[in-house]
Order: C-alpha cells, then structure tokens, then sequence
C-alpha cells in the first residue's frame, strides 16, 4: 500500500518519477513513482465518478472542470507534479486550490448569507488545518473593498511543514515498542512497524474521539513463532493525552523561541524528512509572529491575535486538540490582550475541503462569495555577474505576493542579458514572508528567500547557433490552475522561450557558501598557464602545472575557489583534443580537470561540461596501454561521478565489471594501485540500482583478505553500503539487512589493524532515524562490542547510537579527497548554513 502518496510528492531528495513507493517494500512488490500514486487516486475517483453517470459521457469527469485540493505549502514543483499526475489520470480542465482556503469556502458556503453577521471588517481568521501528513496556517480577513463592500482577502501563507497525525501515531507506536524493548525484546522489523502504527492510529482515534478510554494492541509474531511471539499492550486515556496533547500541542509562553532542537536533522520515517521539532503548537505561533508585519500592513492590529480559528484535518477532529491550540492561543498572548478566539465551525469536517472546492469552482464562474486569494508567495530571479561562473547575490521580484490568477506580468524596464545556444539555468527563489516586494525590486538574497529547484531551458538563437549573448525580458504568468509560467522574451526578435522547472536534476542539493574571491587578473594568469603547457610539448611544465598555478594565485590547490576551478574547467573542455598529443597531455588533462569539476556538481554549467567530456567515454583514453593514463581515466570517472545519471553510471558499472569480475578463463592481472582506483569508482557510483550495489559490495567482501587488505578497499565497503549516500537518493541505500550480512562477514574475520575497518562498520550501521535504512539494534551492538577494547575508534562509536549530521571534514573523507571550497553536500545545524532551509518556524 502507499502512503502519504502528497508528502512524497514534496520530496526533493527523491527522484518523484522514479518507482520507490511502497517505500521499502520486497522486491516482489510492484513499485510506482510518487506521481504515479497520484495520479493512480485521482484515476480511481475518475472512473468511480463515470461509473455512476452511466453512459451520459458529457457528465464524465473528464469533461467537467475539476478543482483539486493541495497543501497551502506546496511549492511549485509539488505543484506541477500534481498537474502532471492529473493529465495521467484523464483530466483535461484543472484548477489547484490550496486546502486551508477549501475548508474556508466550505464554511463561507454554510453561512452564504448571514457570514457578514458573523465576521466583521478587520478581524482576523486563521485557519489551521493539520492533516496526516502536512500541517498548513493561513491567515483570512475582511477588508473593505471597491465600493465599500467588504471582501475577504488571504494575507499569510505558512511555508512548508511535513508534520501531521502521521507523527502522533509513531509517537504512540514508540511508545508501545518501547515497552516491548524494556522486556528484551528487539526493535520490531518494518513490516510489525507499520502494523503497530496503524493500531496506534486507531487508538488515538478511538480515545481522542471520545468512543473508549483504552485500546488493545496486539502483534502476532511471525514464522515458527506465530503464537510465542505475539506482543500485546494497552494503551489509555491518560497516557495518549498526555503523548500528543502535551508532545505536539504543548500550552507556551509568549516569546518563547523555537528551541535548538528544531536545527538539528529531520526525523525520518517510512522515507519521509518529518520535521525534527514535533509541537504544532510552537510552529504556528512562529507562523504569526513571522507574519505580524503583514497583519500591521493589512488589518491595522499591533499584535496578530486571531479572532476566529477555522479548524481543518483529520488530526483536528478531537475536540480536546481544538481547545487546546485555542488555549495555547490565548495564552501566547496573555500579554497583550485576554482575548479568547472563537472557534468556527464546518458542519461536515469530513468532506469540507471538497465542498469548499466545489464552491470554489461556482465562484469561479461568477457565483458566490469570493477570497482575494492569488500567489500565496512572491517569487524572484536570481541576477548573476558578468560570467557564467558568477554567483547570485542579488534578485529581481518577479511575482509579488497576492498577484491574481491569470495575470501576466513582464519585467519590460529591467532587461537582461543571456547566454545563447547552450543550456542556461535561472535560480529561482520565493518567500512567503516579504509582503512588500513589489515586481522589478531588486533586493538581496538571504534567509527570507527560499532556493526552489532552477529553471532550465536552451536559448537558441541564430542559424549557425553561435554563442553570444542578447538581449531579453523576463515575463511571468500566475496561471488560472494555479501555478506559475516563466519565460524569457528576445528585445532583438520575436523568440520566446518556455523556462521548465529542473525536477530530474542529476546533481545533488548541494550549498554553495561563502568562499574566496579571486581577482580577474589572476584567474587569467591560471588560464594562461593552463593553455600554454597543453599547446607545448614540454612533459616538465605538464608535471608542475597545478605548482605552477597554486604559485600565481598565491592559495594551494585545495584552497582553489570554485569560481576558478570552474573557469579552468571550461577551458580544459575546449582543450580537449590536445590531450591525444602524448600520454603525459592525456593524465595531466583528466588529472586537472577531473579536479576542477569535482565532484560532478554545484555550477549551473557543470551539466552541460560533462556533457561534453562523457562523449569520451565510447572513445576511450588516447593512450590506454599506458598505466598513469589508464588509472587517471577511472579517477576522471570517479571524480565526476555526481554528475552523471543513472544510465550513464550504470555504463561505467559495466565496464568496470569486465575489469574487476572478469569471466572465467580471462583473468585480469592489474597492478595493485589501479585496483583500487577501480573499486573507488565503482563506490563512488551512488546512483547504480541496489541490485547491482549488493552484487558489487559481495564480489569484494568475498576477495577481501585482512592481511592484505589496503584502507581503499574498507573505503569502497563503506560507500557502496552505506546508510547515508552523499549524493544519491535514499531510495539507492541497500537494505538494512544485506549491510547487517555485510556487517558479520566483517566482524568474522581477524583483522590485524582494527581502525581500518571500524570507519567501514561505522558507515554500515550509521544511525538515520530511518527505520528501513538503520539495521537492528542488535547488530550496531555487536559493532559496539568489537569497537570497546580500541580506543583509536571511540570517535565512531557515536554514529551506532544516535543520528548524527555529517560534518564537512566527513563528506571530505567519504568522497575520498577534498571537496571544493564552498560546496557542502549536506546541511548542518550550527553552522548557519542555507538559512533559507531553516526558515520554517
């Protein structure tokens, strides 16, 4: 069964067309993408619909014209996801609605024609709305409009937050378990996970709702000990209350700040990024302290204290958690003012965000009451310098907040220039906080602006399709579905260009921080000394060109910045053939550039330089007999291996094969040292199937000898099993229980130098707080046992016992050399890094 089929389509560490879901089901299970899922519920409420309207074809779905309900925190990718799995599923004609505004038109429907009795001018409406699996605020009020005649109007949208009833049931599971562990009894596999998880769900239901004070939880065991093995627990009124009423919608003092907590990593489970700070309650009193300028702006209040609170979600139901977020309302602003908001109500929760989109479709043909909703964010371009290997520090606001549905805008005052006839990225930032941007600002990009995945697309031009630049306006278009159209128009012809959404992006989310600035004159010093010794033929100026180099711009190789290593890299493309002029061109060529494109990813030309040097790949090195060059070619390989996709890994995967796991009868006698620059490639290759992981990390497993054993090999042990992938998606981790088989054949041998191989145990057993990712506890336990007597591995100890971020230092030694500066895979709490992740409250 899937599950939380919209939280997967929020994922951006996945890829969302792949076949994932169920997540960690066996492989005998047939595997659909988080788009799939979509659309596969919205096919089945399409045929359902048809199937009542018999054979009047004009009543079909698929000829109406259909509101369907999203997150209010959605962002736009998520967005045109959900349009993309709804064209799947037949439907021609579709608007996105976001979910709080729905339940918002429901109760508006309820009370057409006395809500003008109920709500007056000024006063202000939040809607909460928690679900299973995502919770969304949003603020409404009343304003006078044209004429004198009031009109709602929406001035807060929340940011994303991936917490909801989901959260509460794992809460009780852990619960449960841990009583179950406190009999000595293992941590449930995943399957008995998910079964306690649905019982739980049904025990708060039960007791939240009001229908029994306790609910009896029963797991059969499995195998030989179906009966033996059965666990049971019972959990009551008291105990349930007291996990989410006080977990997750704790009472709070006003200005009490979001703790430490909230910076470290997300929870995961089931595959899913949670959020690490679980009180609903702390998250939406951050919601209206963020946005109590907008309501100062908007409503004329001091203080964003709500008058009204429209409850939303299936989480929400229980009438105790209502009173209680009504509680932790009143008492957040004790300080100012005693006031208590009213609670108002849908007469049918169940179905009111249905019927509120239903309402909303009447509105839409001119019917009904109306909320002056459009863009719930404002959206910006990026603007870069004069090169392609410019950083953004400053953009252009291209969508203002509340900009109406079906308004084009064009940027007409505010040319650009761009780069033609090669792939071109735009970045792409939004916010739901800087109310006052208004389109064409220039403002500076920090921690109010969300990064959203780039804008891609090809600007042809010309009919030799000769690179230059010219001339363009942006234009933009919040679109009656919904969602946001971006294009850029030519000042010199009548070309437009469609900009998409980068959504199967082969890079990793990888930050770009602060890093050193060098000045022109001597990045064009380094490329001077990089064009002159491949023109030559001097073998001694190819060997001390990178000495050469850190010498001219005064900084040491690993202290390059990625702006000159980028530029270098440029050049090493276009001097490509020169390295067929001598072996020593050919290693020194994939020996700088290799570096200087390291480690495949964090420029946005990177995809289109490797694009170019893959087309080595079928050719081969110029000179492959000869051994520098053949072990420099895998190194190229290994290097760049983060920016090459799943086919093209897979290639070199297959390559390696014939190298590493010859057929019988054709041994391969390789040197040593270019063996292990072969297993270092093939663990590097992140993004191979698990299949293809597991047949890669038994081969070396079994030809391992402890006493022969070199560091690189444990290394490659530690990257193909891994628990936490660098770059790859989660869904490329090998199961739990292979790395746990791993894991004993490591531990069985005698091994002469410990500390080679604790790191490898380390990465094998590392703790993710994922369920189907960590092995059992048991086995990290016999890690800790064999680690005890080994003082020089107490360091890796931790990493079996709790979650632990991954520092920079860290990512440097699982890559396997130094990472350019200012690239960190990883986000790290503490280090104030990509603030624009953390800006949820």
């Amino acid at each position: 069964l899937v599950a939380s089929a919209k939280s997967w389509l929020c994922h951006g560490k996945v890829d969302r067309h792949a076949r994932i879901l169920p997540w960690a089901a066996p492989e005998e299970v047939r595997k659909v993408s988080p788009v799939q899922a979509a659309a596969a519920y919205l096919e089945h409420v399409r045929k359902a619909w048809n199937h009542s309207h018999g054979d009047e074809e004009e009543l079909f779905l698929e000829n109406q014209h259909v509101i369907v309900t999203v997150p209010a925190s959605f962002d736009e990718v998520a967005r045109e996801l959900t349009l993309a799995a709804a064209g799947v599923a037949g439907y021609r004609r579709v608007t996105l609605l976001e979910e709080p505004l729905a339940a918002f038109y429901s109760w508006l429907k309820g009370h057409e024609h006395r809500w003008d009795t109920l709500v007056r001018p000024g006063q202000l409406i939040l809607i909460c709305d928690v679900g299973g699996g995502t919770s969304d605020f949003t603020l409404v009020t009343l304003t006078a409009g044209e004429g004198g005649s009031p009109r709602f109007e929406r001035i807060a949208v929340g940011d994303h937050l991936l917490l909801g009833g989901d959260n509460m049931d794992l809460a009780l599971a852990r619960r449960v378990e841990s009583r179950w562990r406190g009999e000595r009894r293992g941590g449930l596999d995943t399957q008995r996970w998910q079964a306690l998880c649905h019982q739980s769900r049904q025990a708060k239901e039960r007791i939240l709702g009001g229908t029994s004070d306790t609910h009896r939880m029963t797991l059969m065991g499995t195998g030989s000990r179906l009966i033996a093995g059965t666990m049971r627990a019972e959990l009551g009124r008291p105990e349930v209350e007291q996990i989410i009423l006080d977990g997750f919608f704790p009472i709070l003092q006003a200005g009490q700040a979001m703790p430490a907590a909230a910076q470290q990593p997300a929870i995961t489970e089931f595959g899913l990024p949670y959020e690490s700070e679980p009180a609903i309650t702390r998250h939406l009193m951050q919601f209206l302290e963020d946005h109590r300028r907008d309501v100062a702006d908007v409503v004329g209040k001091t203080d964003p204290v709500p008058d009204f609170v429209l409850f939303n979600g299936g989480a929400l139901m229980p009438q105790k958690i209502q009173t209680r977020i009504v509680d932790a309302l009143q008492q957040w602003f004790a300080p100012v003012t005693a006031q208590r908001p009213d609670i108002l109500e849908n007469r049918r929760h169940d179905v009111a965000v249905s019927l509120g989109a239903a309402y909303y479709g009447l509105v839409k043909l001119g019917h009904g009451v109306r909320v002056g909703s459009g863009s719930p964010r404002s959206y910006y371009i990026g603007i870069g310098g004069d090169t392609p290997d410019s950083g953004n520090d400053q953009a252009i606001c291209l969508v203002e907040r509340g900009l109406d549905e079906g308004s084009a805008i064009e940027l007409s005052d505010f040319p650009l220039k761009v780069l033609a006839n090669q792939p071109v990225r735009f970045d792409l930032y939004s916010s739901s906080y800087r109310s006052r941007d208004r389109m064409a600002d220039l403002v500076t990009v920090d921690d109010t602006l969300k990064r959203l995945p780039p804008l891609q697309t090809t600007i042809q031009y010309g009919k030799k399709g000769a690179r230059t630049t010219i001339p363009v306006r942006m234009a933009a278009e919040y679109t009656e579905l919904g969602t946001l159209s971006l294009w850029c128009q030519s000042l010199v012809s009548d070309h437009r260009w469609q900009l998409q959404f980068q959504l199967r992006d082969n890079t990793a989310p990888a930050t770009v921080g602060e890093e050193v600035v060098l000045d022109d004159s001597l990045v064009q010093a380094a490329r001077c000394l990089v064009q002159d010794a491949f023109d030559g033929d001097d073998a001694k100026t190819l060997s001390q060109l990178v000495k050469t180099i850190a010498t001219a711009v005064d900084l040491p190789r690993d202290q390059w910045p990625l702006t000159l290593i980028r530029n270098l890299a440029g050049l090493l493309v276009a001097l490509m053939p020169a390295r067929a002029k001598s072996p020593a061109h050919e290693a020194r060529w994939m020996n700088i550039i290799g570096f200087c494109l390291r480690p495949g990813f964090g420029d946005s030309l990177d995809a289109e330089r490797i694009k170019r040097i893959w087309k080595l790949e079928k050719q081969g090195p110029a000179h492959p007999k000869q051994q520098q060059v053949a072990s420099e070619w895998w190194i190229l390989w290994r290097r760049l291996a983060g920016g090459l996709g799943p086919g093209q890994q897979r290639q070199l995967s297959q390559e390696l094969s014939r190298l590493l796991n010859p057929k019988k009868g054709k041994a391969s006698r390789l040197p040593l040292q270019h063996q292990l620059e072969l297993w270092m490639c093939v663990a590097n290759l992140e993004r191979l199937y698990v299949k293809d992981k597991i047949q890669w990390g038994r081969l070396l497993l079994a030809q391992l000898q402890p006493r022969q054993a070199r560091p690189q090999h444990l290394w490659s042990v530690a990257r193909l099993g891994a628990r936490e992938l660098l770059y790859g998606s989660v869904d490329r981790v090998i199961p739990s229980g292979e790395a746990a088989r791993w894991i004993d054949d490591l531990l069985a041998q005698p091994w002469p130098q410990p500390k080679l191989v604790g790191p490898a145990l380390a990465q094998l057993a590392r703790k993710t707080g994922d369920r189907t990712r960590d092995v059992d506890d048991a086995v990290a336990a016999r890690i800790l046992d064999w680690m005890a007597p080994h003082d020089d591995l107490a360091h890796h100890r931790r990493y079996l016992t709790q979650v632990v971020p991954m520092a920079h230092q860290e990512e440097q030694t699982l890559f396997g050399e130094s990472l350019p500066l200012g690239i960190m895979l990883h986000d790290r709490s503490g280090e104030n890094l990509d603030e624009r992740e953390k800006k949820s409250p």
